[in-house]
């Protein structure tokens, strides 16, 4: 199935965070959410936001939760991405 969001709403997958220390066998204690994700669809809406962007997002965000393709998604606006990340 096919997700195509509405207006100025994306579907996100968050990125996700390593249980050990870098480069070790070492389990962290705790773990701190990044707010990263990646865009699977954006709504006709969104503008410099496209589908396979890495982006960062509010902590404040309203998150919406969404199966798909059997996987943990969520429903963001695109109001609450505060920046698109690159390896440059």
């Amino acid at each position: 199935m096919k997700v195509k969001p509405i207006g100025n709403k994306l579907l996100i997958k968050e990125k996700e965070v390593s249980k050990y220390f870098p480069g070790t066998n070492i389990v962290k204690t705790t773990i701190n959410k990044e707010h990263i994700a990646h865009v699977i669809a954006v709504g006709d809406a969104v503008n410099h936001i496209n589908i396979g962007d890495t982006v960062k997002y509010s902590e404040n965000a309203n998150l919406i939760p969404m199966k798909h393709n059997d996987e943990e998604h969520f429903i963001i606006s695109n109001d609450m991405i505060f920046a698109i990340l690159s390896d440059e």
